[in-house]
């Protein structure tokens, strides 16, 4: 993966500016992969800040699982800055270097270096470093507590203007132009690239070749570049051979190399998108190395002992065939004992030797020896008894061999699964945006484009009641303990259809579904018909309210809707409702079927034809078995 340029990681730091500043870090952590994990919050942000050196950085609404242990750096490192607030962050002018101005008792600098050698160093006001994560030796400077923070020789940031200076003057005559627009205009290799490319000039000209026409169309590319930069849609660049790359716009350099792009929303997400999909690279290359190795073994050994079973095989089907024809020419193997010599008997050599008082006998390959002193029918009859043993040997090795496949298969799923496994143990868990107040509750659109919102859980009731009822809303809830509250936004100037189906959104999440009833009474009420305060000398349970008023009720059916849109989100409420959004849907009833048999089986229904990774389906069946009523249902018509 490439570090991200000095104009990515100013555009990332424009998107997060607003929700870092102001924010306090309340831990701090080493991971793994060598990156710093900020654990911040403020009043409109709860989330973490990782800082990759060499790479980038970005913020999640959300976490990440954490080592068990700080490392030594780590421990430093935190101590110095827990507690502390971030009043400002900026990046060093043309440098690829952010610094974070932090105040506890204090104040101090969080100086995060995304170069070559990168690195993260605390220091206080004047420079003096307090803590950081890697001692390094350079040539014009040293990292390391107790020295003073030096930042490396300044390079112009990139912009038209120095481009235009860099072109014009011919600085740098001699060297390539690709070269020059990296170095001189401080562009990077890439985007140094991406403009020749635009411009259709050759990178390999030297920047002295340039005709004043070629200058005009590299300064216009550039223009454009920047442009996108700021501007375009970010995207996450996959190559076939597994490459990931964050871009702030679907660059054509990496169009012309055949990599397929992935839109995102910003690029903040497009940074943590791809380096989580990297870190799943790596932790998927490592394991599948270790079962690689295992299954080699598992497969030698197979081998080896199929081939056994095969020679024991022979074996007895040899043992057993002679002893069939001695049996069979037992009377004339009895009849030759006392003649010397060698013998034809039905085809079989038979040698006598008096001496040792042994029968050789021998027979498409096989050879046995037979005593003159004992009954040629019992050593046949020995001999078949010897053939089964053998051959049983052979089936046990077979058996042995076809546990040793099964567990080689089971590897072999391993790999299948372990880069699945991998995404998800480096992924981050998202917390709902704020943005949608609504998805921390249950909710769905009505059929008429009216929203329904339920609580999950007695405390988010009386949350969604006391937060978000507001006049011209109407509440419904089942007529039994243990049910959601449910608020029908804008309830008093919807349909009669919007309130049948808040109405069953009411019933499904109640504890009829858990008793296995297939309709239930549910009633709604305006907002002024609502209290919190009991009567005196009543007292209201948790997650209770007390109804004044008349009542209207609807008798609602237990059934629930759960399908995918076109852009494969999940959707799920009334089936009338579903129906109106989803291109695939199925419906559940009351059941004793278990949540997560019961996910597999709605995935395979509503994503059929439907190409996703591994980790999108996995992502899906946690929310659906979230989202059915007490972990177990039925689907209808028992599909």
């Amino acid at each position: 993966m490439e570090p991200a340029s000095y104009l990515e990681l100013r555009k990332a730091l424009r998107e997060v500016l607003g929700l870092i500043i102001g924010a306090r870090v309340l831990k701090l952590y080493h991971m793994d992969d060598g990156s710093i994990i900020l654990k911040i919050r403020s009043e409109d942000f709860s989330g973490e800040l990782r800082i990759i050196p060499g790479l980038f950085f970005y913020l999640v609404r959300g976490s990440y699982e954490k080592p068990v242990e700080l490392s030594q750096a780590g421990r430093a490192m935190r101590s110095v800055i827990e507690g502390a607030r971030i009043r400002g962050a900026s990046l060093v002018e043309g440098e690829r270097i952010l610094i974070l101005e932090l105040e506890s008792k204090q104040k101090l600098k969080l100086i995060c270096e995304f170069l070559p050698k990168g690195t993260i160093v605390i220091s206080d006001e004047a420079g003096r470093i307090l803590a950081c994560l890697h001692k390094l030796e350079m040539r014009d400077r040293r990292i390391a507590p107790g020295e003073q923070y030096v930042l490396p020789p300044r390079r112009p940031a990139p912009s038209i203007e120095t481009l235009g200076e860099v072109l014009e003057k011919r600085r740098a005559p001699g060297k390539k132009v690709v070269s020059a627009l990296a170095s001189e205009a401080g562009l990077g290799g890439r985007y140094a690239e991406e403009i020749l490319d635009l411009a259709g000039v050759d990178k390999s000209k030297r920047i002295d070749e340039l005709s004043s026409d070629e200058v005009a169309k590299v300064l216009e590319a550039a223009r454009t570049v920047f442009e996108l930069i700021e501007n375009g849609q970010p995207v996450i660049a996959l190559s076939g051979d597994g490459g990931v790359q964050p871009l702030p716009y679907p660059m054509k350099t990496y169009e012309s190399r055949g990599w397929r792009f992935e839109k995102v929303e910003s690029l903040n997400e497009a940074f943590r998108i791809a380096y989580e999909r990297y870190l799943a690279g790596l932790l998927e290359r490592e394991k599948k190395r270790d079962l690689e190795e295992k299954l080699r073994d598992l497969e030698s050994r197979m081998k080896i002992e199929l081939a056994k079973a095969e020679q024991l095989s022979a074996q007895a089907m040899g043992l057993r065939r002679i002893a069939e024809r001695i049996f069979q020419a037992s009377a004339h193997v009895e009849s030759v004992k006392e003649m010397p010599g060698e013998h034809e008997i039905m085809g079989m050599r038979v040698r006598v030797d008096e001496k040792s008082r042994k029968l050789v006998i021998s027979d498409q390959g096989v050879e046995v020896e037979l005593s003159m002193d004992e009954p040629i029918t019992r050593q046949a009859s020995r001999l078949f008894d010897e053939a089964k043993k053998v051959m049983g040997a052979a089936e046990k090795l077979r058996a042995d061999a076809h546990e040793l496949e099964k567990r080689a298969e089971n590897l072999r799923e391993s790999m299948r699964r372990s880069i699945e496994d991998a995404l998800l143990r480096v992924s981050a868990r998202i917390k709902p945006s704020k943005a949608r107040w609504y998805e921390r509750y249950r909710w769905f659109i009505t059929s008429e484009g009216h929203l329904v919102v339920a609580g999950k859980d007695a405390s988010s009731n009386i949350a969604l009641l006391k937060k978000h009822l507001e006049p011209g809303d109407l509440v419904f809830h089942a007529e039994v303990r243990g049910a959601a509250a449910v608020i029908l936004k804008g309830g008093m100037g919807a349909g009669e259809r919007s309130r049948a189906e808040a109405a069953q959104f009411a019933a499904t999440y109640s504890r009829a579904w858990k008793e296995g009833l297939r309709t239930i009474t549910v009633y709604y009420i305006e907002p002024s018909q609502i209290s919190f305060e009991p009567p005196p000398g009543h007292y209201l349970p948790r997650g209770g309210f007390i109804v004044k008023g008349e009542r209207h009720y609807i008798q609602a059916k237990l059934e629930l809707a759960i399908g995918v849109t076109g852009d494969l989100e999940l959707v799920y409420g009334p089936s009338t409702a579903v129906a109106a959004r989803a291109r695939s849907f199925v419906r559940l009833e009351p059941g004793n079927r278990q949540a997560d048999e019961l996910a597999d089986a709605i995935l395979e229904r509503i994503l059929a034809g439907a190409e996703l990774d591994a980790k999108t389906v996995r992502d899906l069946k946690e929310q659906i078995k979230e989202i059915i009523p007490y972990g177990r249902g039925e689907l209808v018509g028992n599909a």
